[in-house]
């Protein structure tokens, strides 16, 4: 079993060094085990790095934060008046047909 499985060098030679003269059963554990942390250290790599070039380029080009003003509407008559504050990608509600 040769360390193909692993994707890079630090992992492949911790692998040959761990499982020299071991049986090949320890070999495979081994193998398992390494190829799931290498997993999780790339992971966590790109998550790093990915997020360090946002914020990078947010210092340069900051996030500008659109809100839409809400919609008023009033509906009814007298004493039972409504007045709703909506979003404005929401469509117009019916009136209600509380007393």
């Amino acid at each position: 079993m040769g360390s193909n499985n692993l994707k890079l060098n630090e992992f492949k030679a911790l692998h040959k060094a761990l499982t020299k003269n071991m049986p090949e059963w320890f070999s495979f554990l081994v193998m398992g085990f390494l190829v799931w942390v290498e997993e999780k250290f790339i992971d966590h790599r790109i998550k790093t790095e990915v997020d360090g070039a946002i914020k990078k380029y947010e210092q340069i080009d900051p996030p500008k934060v659109v809100l839409s003003e809400p919609v008023y509407s009033e509906t009814g008559d007298g004493f039972f008046d409504e007045m709703r504050l909506s979003s404005p990608w929401m469509a117009q509600e019916d009136p209600s047909d509380s007393p």
